[in-house]
């Protein structure tokens, strides 16, 4: 075993030589590049296989299932904080590739952005948000939005109260203890890697979110776009494995969805390069709603309006089913439905409401069809 690290140590001195005689990588480049080496090295040579036996594993797993623990779950979760979804899921474990699959403009970052301010407001779990599509701060002004209630485009423009100006600064307050860490500049696999080794040591990293998966490359700029989106895959899934962290991670669904008749539903199928997302995620859930394309009713004349549904197509050890939430688009959020009264009858909201009202003419929240400025992925934030 020490002679096979040895070589190894050889083989990346040599290989280190080439990369900075050439001088085709940076900096940040090399020092992820080779982070990663080292970091992979390590696990798979110095610390070796975790050898456990047989017997010793089938007693601890036995004895997890029947003793009495705190938390109702075998194993390990991060809440979503939407309980129609963790009652399904029973949050997302640590360990596993869950994948969120939408169409653009269905709230991919919104329910992403919604997780962590569930979080930051209960359990306050350690999070590592990956932004491949916005900057840090306009993460953040989502949070914000959703910690406060109000209205998004209010705050990038800064048309606020008084009163409302106050709320920010005190509903904020959470965002300063938030074991949260925003990570906008990883745009390779390898960067993501080494990012994530550092912050699962430094910081002890329970949750990873990537948003999004099809803004993910490689360096091999030879490969084929399938072959790179699978090597991506494996990646990701091996990241959950050994760090024992949950991955959570958005992608985009093809054309497909629009083409199809009926409430338009996603499947399998309509994720771009599916063969090795489907077959490397532990988890697949879809973000669907069904007003988006003008579908106000569902089969059985229940309004759909405000309504988001969350499929979850694929489960490894547990149930296929579906979760309906409330989406907010005003502040990016997805809530619970039974918590929709309590959100509209906050004052901040019944501020929001009287604008919607004299706007349109109608009830809160409403939406006027056919006008993509509803649709907060459109949002130019």
């Amino acid at each position: 075993m020490e002679q096979d690290v040895k070589f190894t140590l050889a083989e990346f001195a040599d290989q280190l030589e080439q990369d900075l005689s050439m001088n085709v990588l940076s900096e940040h480049e090399l020092l992820n590049k080779w982070t990663n080496k080292f970091v992979t090295l390590s696990g798979e040579h110095r610390n070796g296989f975790n050898k456990v036996s047989y017997q010793d594993l089938l007693d601890d797993t036995i004895k997890q299932i029947v003793e009495p623990i705190e938390t109702k779950n075998l194993f390990s979760c991060v809440p979503t904080g939407l309980v129609a979804l963790d009652r399904l899921i029973t949050g997302l474990p640590l360990g596993e590739l869950i994948i969120l699959g939408a169409r653009p403009a269905m709230g991919k970052t919104a329910f992403l952005t919604s997780i962590i301010a569930n979080s930051v407001r209960n359990q306050n779990s350690a999070i590592a948000y990956f932004s491949l599509e916005n900057t840090a701060q306009q993460v953040l002004l989502r949070l914000i939005s959703n910690l406060t209630e109000f209205n998004l485009h209010n705050l990038v423009s800064k048309q606020l109260e008084e009163y409302q100006i106050k709320e920010v600064n005190e509903k904020s307050l959470v965002l300063k203890t938030a074991n949260l860490s925003i990570e906008a500049n990883c745009f390779y696999i390898d960067d993501i890697l080494a990012q994530t080794d550092y912050l699962v040591r430094e910081k002890g990293i329970k949750l990873v979110i990537i948003d999004y998966l099809q803004l993910i490359r490689t360096r091999n700029k030879r490969d084929l776009r399938e072959v790179e989106i699978s090597r991506i895959c494996r990646e990701l899934k091996g990241i959950a494995r050994k760090y024992n962290v949950a991955v959570l991670v958005s992608s985009q669904l093809s054309r497909a969805v629009e083409n199809r008749g009926g409430d338009k539903r996603p499947v399998l199928s309509d994720l771009r390069e599916s063969g090795a997302i489907e077959q490397d995620a532990d988890k697949v859930l879809f973000l669907h709603r069904p007003e988006y394309y003008n579908i106000t009713e569902d089969g059985e004349g229940n309004s759909t309006v405000g309504i988001a549904e969350i499929f979850i197509a694929k489960n490894r050890g547990g149930v296929v089913d579906s979760a309906k939430v409330r989406f907010i688009g005003a502040f990016a959020s997805f809530v619970d439905l039974e918590d929709f009264n309590d959100i509209i009858n906050n004052a901040e909201d019944k501020f929001f409401t009287e604008i919607r009202k004299n706007e349109f003419g109608n009830g809160p929240f409403s939406v006027v069809k056919g006008l993509k400025q509803n649709d907060i992925e459109d949002s130019p934030f």
